[in-house]
């Protein structure tokens, strides 16, 4: 019999070390002896405009689990515009990561193994978390809370749960966990020659192919966090590049990352920029990889 897949509640702050870079620290919460988890009440949210039952963490992601990747869920809004239709400065104020502008400085986030979890204050808020103690503390991504905020899986993909719903016209497309987010390539050249590929999924999945290690794979939304905020800094590419002229047998690298259109694919010659060089060699070592 397969193991339930362990629960864990982590409390996500940024924290500066002395050194130039805040880094967010994930602390883990430790409950009450005698108290379920997965009991915990769960009260929808005032701000979309209706009114929906208390429910608890449990029945939460396993309806979660029930409705993956459909739009069957009835715990979420049936739609945003009961948000949309509070004055914009009075939205900054709420209460709920769907409104960009309102001010956060921690993030609770409730996992369940690698592929469910559930995020505070989106829908739902959890009522009491009394009495729990800090746990394990590990720093885990570079960066500001704000930027961790932004890029990391935890928060977008449930962030994006809710645009299906969203009938407004500067809404996001909806945001798969299986689109992909980076790509980092060497081609085959000649025979006895190395070459890799790796891709990252939304949701900080990742498969690696290597003539070395062959296929592997698996799952780290703070790497992944990580590489999109080094990502949002490379200065724009001016105008899609050429392909590269031929030459047989020669190997190809390239990299993909997220920009506004896409993914922007360079190719890593003497004509890449500095900048992106640099985070292909980054890439390049998250993941194990020779650039």
């Amino acid at each position: 019999m397969t193991a339930a897949p362990t629960l864990r509640f982590e409390r996500y702050r940024e924290v500066h070390r002395g050194d130039a870079r805040p880094v967010i620290e994930r602390c883990e919460l430790v409950a009450p002896q005698g108290v379920d988890p997965l009991s915990l009440k769960l009260t929808f949210l005032p701000y979309f405009g209706e009114t929906k039952p208390d429910t608890t963490l449990g029945a939460f992601l396993e309806e979660q689990e029930a409705h993956a990747g459909s739009a069957q869920r009835a715990l979420f809004p049936s739609n945003l515009e009961g948000c949309l239709r509070h004055p914009a400065e009075e939205r900054r104020q709420f209460r709920t990561l769907v409104e960009p502008q309102s001010q956060y400085t921690d993030l609770l986030v409730v996992r369940r193994g690698d592929a469910r979890w559930y995020v505070d204050e989106v829908f739902y808020r959890i009522e009491s978390l009394s009495g729990w103690a800090p746990g394990a503390r590990t720093d885990v991504v570079e960066g500001r809370f704000e930027d961790f905020r932004r890029f990391s899986p935890l928060v977008q993909l449930r962030l994006h749960e809710g645009l299906p719903w969203l009938a407004h016209p500067e809404a996001a497309p909806a945001r798969s966990a299986e689109d992909h987010v980076l790509e980092l390539s060497k081609s085959p050249g000649l025979p006895n020659t190395r070459s890799f590929s790796l891709t990252v999924f939304r949701d900080g999945r990742f498969l690696r192919r290597s003539t070395l290690e062959g296929e592997q794979s698996g799952a780290d939304v703070h790497r992944l966090t990580t590489l999109l905020i080094a990502a949002s800094r490379l200065a724009p590419i001016q105008a899609f590049p050429m392909p590269p002229g031929f030459a047989h047998d020669a190997q190809t690298l390239s990299v993909s990352f997220p920009v506004a259109r896409g993914l922007e694919r360079v190719t890593l010659d003497e004509n890449a920029p500095a900048d992106v060089l640099a985070f292909a060699r980054q890439v390049a070592a998250a993941y194990g990889l020779e650039s």
